[in-house]
């Protein structure tokens, strides 16, 4: 029985002993080794797929790579196709080193399109008041002309000359021009004159009465038009709110495709497994794995373009200009007022984040621990800065922004908001607010001295904390989003 028991034991050891001698059979390895002597304004270029990445720097003038490729299920021959056709490329010389991942599989890299989601612009309400015109007045018509006055001179030097002779013949031709005749012109005139008076005065009145009719028409049309624009302000209202629930509903299916992404691509841990069609034809099925060391001088620059893997820079990095797509990003300082970061499906950690631009979408983890100053653009992103030093300039659609604290140092924030959530914890220092409001929600602290102002569909806050003559600023701008200050 004892013989039995040593007999089955020593068969299990060699069962497995068997297995592991097949496993390794079956993992192949290469590893490349390359050094350049550079220059100061050295770049060092790099566009890999499903590689990790680690940088470390030193005071030498020289890069060193050093790159793995772990291939398991493969046979030596087709590890051997796949090293020489797909392995990674390393070229360079004292100005500028390429570090490239080649591919020939079966699918290549998939680019996922960056999703746009547009909420639907609210037609232009037309205008509801129309020019009336009122008619003016008509002219007061001529009046009969009046009999023309006989003209009798006075003859003063006669009049001296003759005295009481002169004036008694003057009276006589004044009589007898303004006889009974003229007399009945005048009276005729008259007639004339109060008729013509008469009519006009029934036109006034009847024009009066005209106008009063035409004010009633108005009144009653302004009324009614007050009546359509209450209408129409009550369905813009609710096309609004719809448009408010649609952009949320969006917001959160992004979030949600990142999440779907994120969980079907292998970030960290196990080995991708890569899909190869080989010379021949065949479709294989590997697993991968490369992890790429650099060791550079400070003064190089970085460019990248890295699919599916794992980038920890060095302790410092400066002016780098990368492209992450489904890649963690791990940084101690990203330092250089051309750093330029777009991070597409990608988790970012940065301990202190001093200058630069950084784009994020579709990723939820973005935690940045210190930042000096920044230019955020995130986009279906959730994005923490635990401290902001300086200033910010962030963008901020269909994702979350938190800010935990502001320096009293501060300079200034400015941070744009559409169909998404901001949130952030005011300094303790006198600062001045602007926020311009289009259909959001705005929820502030108590000691803010805020005053509000309507102008169409914006509702423009304005206030201050201790001083309003501060010359630190927070500006805020929100469209279907909500914005939350603590």
């Amino acid at each position: 029985m004892k013989q039995l028991q040593q007999l089955a034991y020593k068969g299990i050891l060699l069962g497995l002993g068997m297995l592991a001698i097949e496993a390794n059979a079956q993992k192949q390895t290469k590893t490349y080794n390359e050094s350049f002597k550079v220059a100061e304004d050295a770049v060092l270029d790099i566009n890999t797929s499903y590689a990790d990445i680690q940088f470390e720097t030193w005071d030498k003038n020289e890069v060193v790579v050093e790159a793995t490729i772990e291939l398991e299920g493969a046979t030596p021959e087709e590890a051997q196709e796949y090293f020489e056709n797909s392995g990674i490329k390393i070229l360079g010389n004292s100005q500028t080193i390429e570090i490239r991942t080649a591919s020939r599989s079966l699918w290549g890299d998939i680019a996922l399109a960056n999703t746009v989601f547009e909420v639907p612009e609210i037609a232009n309400i037309a205008p509801l008041f129309q020019d009336i015109a009122i008619p003016d007045m008509p002219a007061l018509p001529e009046m009969p002309p009046v009999p023309p006055i006989p003209n009798i001179d006075f003859d003063y030097e006669a009049f001296e000359k003759d005295g009481e002779a002169y004036l008694k013949k003057w009276k006589k031709e004044f009589n007898k021009r303004f006889d009974k005749k003229y007399q009945k012109k005048m009276e005729e005139w008259g007639k004339q004159f109060k008729e013509q008076a008469e009519e006009q005065r029934q036109r006034i009145e009847k024009q009066r009465k005209e106008r009063e009719e035409q004010r009633e028409e108005q009144r009653q049309l302004v009324e009614k038009q007050r009546m359509e624009m209450k209408e129409q302000r009550e369905e813009m209202q609710q096309q609004h709110k719809e448009a408010r629930e649609q952009a949320e509903v969006l917001r959160l299916k992004a979030q949600e495709m990142a999440r779907d992404i994120r969980r079907n691509v292998i970030i960290n841990g196990d080995a991708p497994t890569i899909f190869y069609k080989s010379s021949d034809g065949d479709s294989k099925k590997f697993k991968v794995k490369k992890i790429i060391k650099v060791k550079m001088p400070k003064s190089t620059t970085l460019k990248m373009n890295v699919r599916h893997g794992e980038v920890k820079l060095a302790k410092n990095t400066r002016n780098m200009n990368a492209t992450l797509s489904h890649t963690r990003l791990l940084a101690a300082t990203i330092d250089g007022d051309k750093t330029n970061i777009t991070a597409s499906y990608s988790p970012v950690n940065v301990e202190l984040w001093n200058y630069g631009s950084l784009n994020t979408s579709f990723s939820e983890e973005v935690v940045l621990n210190t930042v000096n100053q920044i230019n955020l653009n995130t986009r279906s992103s959730h994005v923490v800065v635990d401290n902001l030093l300086k200033s910010m300039l962030g963008k901020n659609s269909l994702g979350s922004l938190h800010i935990k604290a502001i320096d009293t140092d501060f300079s200034d924030v400015d941070i744009s908001v559409k169909n998404g959530e901001l949130s952030c914890v005011v300094p303790t220092t006198p600062f001045t607010m602007y926020v311009n409001n289009t259909f959001s929600d705005f929820t502030y602290p108590d000691d803010l001295n805020v005053s509000s102002k309507k102008n169409n569909q914006q509702l423009v806050y304005t206030g201050y904390y201790q001083n309003k003559n501060a010359n630190k600023t927070i500006r805020l701008h929100s469209n279907y989003s909500s914005i939350i200050l603590k």
